[in-house]
């Protein structure tokens, strides 16, 4: 079948056509933001950058540093986005990393210090607004 048989069979490229693509094409120029925001705007799950523990997963870096704030209906665990246990990690080799034990080495004793970088999880989106002015913890730290 030749080019012309199927502009014949189909029909040519005229006014109407031009019509229905200028107004498709406008309108999905006008909804692009609203769809945009969807992936720029993403709430990422995030929580205290520990230096130390850069190297490791992130479920042993939360289960290491970052308190739990409190544990789901299913069983899950959600931790703080703005607090971590004031240890010193450098003492740690990463194979203690890998069998903590929270019980044995948090205490109730173990302070919190509010966090100064976020480690955000990268497993849906690259980098979103909150990745990018890393305004995280603002409201809780003044109560907005």
């Amino acid at each position: 079948m030749l080019k012309s048989d199927v502009n014949t069979f189909i029909g040519d490229f005229g006014v109407y056509q031009l019509r229905v693509f200028l107004v498709v094409f406008f309108m999905g120029m006008l909804c692009m933001d609203s769809i945009q925001i969807v992936f720029i705007g993403a709430n990422m799950a995030h929580w205290c950058r520990v230096p130390e523990l850069d190297d490791l997963p992130y479920d042993v870096q939360k289960n290491v540093a970052i308190p739990a704030q409190s544990t789901d209906h299913d069983g899950s665990v959600e931790y703080s986005s703005c607090e971590m246990f004031s240890l010193n990690y450098s003492v740690y080799n990463s194979s203690q990393f890998y069998s903590w034990n929270r019980s044995l080495m948090i205490t109730n004793q173990t302070s919190l210090v509010q966090c100064s970088q976020w480690t955000y999880d990268r497993s849906q989106f690259i980098s979103t607004i909150v990745s990018k002015v890393s305004c995280s913890c603002v409201s809780s730290r003044f109560n907005i």
